[in-house]
């Protein structure tokens, strides 16, 4: 399937409604070169439009500071509109925090416990 690719730490996936899902494997790792290898999937997957992202970090065991300054960059806003962050365990909450809280990211970014609820809000994020 062409709207579905998968990195060495996530399966990537475009839905019917335009939101781009992001599943990160049971606990993984996420260094700069896996973002580098998810950010090359999901620009197989876009379609050339700025798209919104939900990304569910619940199963992540730990993602490196310079994969989150990657994700929080330039490159990211260029080529996504919005980042729904789902959370639900402790470790992802406290990484969840630290994306927002130190990267800054270039992009609208909020955390969620519900993919109900961050659905809702990318919603409003579809080009």
């Amino acid at each position: 399937m062409a709207n579905e690719q998968t990195s060495r730490v996530a399966k990537l996936w475009l839905g019917d409604d335009g939101i781009v899902r992001i599943i990160h494997v049971p606990h993984a790792e996420v260094t700069l070169e896996d973002a580098k290898e998810t950010m090359a999937a999901y620009l197989k997957i876009y379609e050339g439009k700025r798209r919104p992202l939900l990304i569910d970090t619940q199963t992540l065991k730990s993602l490196a500071r310079e994969a989150r300054h990657y994700y929080a960059g330039e490159e990211a806003a260029r080529v996504a509109s919005a980042a729904a962050i789902i959370v639900g365990t402790p470790v992802s909450k406290v990484l969840g925090n630290f994306y927002l809280g130190l990267s800054n990211p270039q992009l609208p970014s909020q955390l969620f416990s519900s993919e109900d609820a961050a659905l809702a809000w990318l919603k409003g994020y579809r080009e």
